[in-house]
């Protein structure tokens, strides 16, 4: 069983998704039958990161091989943008799938993955997705 996100503290609606007072953007695409695309920008903390766990959730199931991260787009990502990956990772991992993150050029995501004592490249695979 996943965990729930503790900054989930109310269901989202449709409205959320379009009202992010611009500070989290987020396109999930199907570029191939069995994978899922979930392209990250702008900032990833507290307040934006249970949007992106809510997506994941709703997205990652038993029909795909493969879920990729692209962070190349985001500009802050702090400790909580780090949770809804290692989220992620159990979803995935509940739904037979792979789990690729990008960090890209992004020198917010690149920079955690640095800073913070985390086992994180054991968790997920870091690769271009380009």
């Amino acid at each position: 069983m996943v965990p729930e996100p503790r900054s989930a503290d109310h269901p989202l609606t449709a409205a959320d998704w379009l009202n992010a007072d611009g500070h989290m953007s987020l396109r999930v695409h199907s570029p191939g039958t069995r994978t899922l695309l979930v392209e990250v920008t702008g900032e990833v903390d507290l307040s934006t990161a249970r949007r992106l766990d809510a997506v994941l959730q709703e997205r990652v199931h038993g029909e795909l091989g493969e879920v990729v991260i692209d962070l190349d787009g985001v500009t802050f990502f702090s400790v909580a943008g780090l949770n809804s990956l290692l989220r992620a990772q159990l979803l995935a991992d509940t739904a037979g799938a792979c789990l690729t993150v990008d960090a890209g050029r992004s020198r917010a995501v690149r920079r955690l993955f640095t800073l913070l004592p985390t086992d994180f490249d054991s968790v997920a695979n870091v690769r271009p997705v380009r």
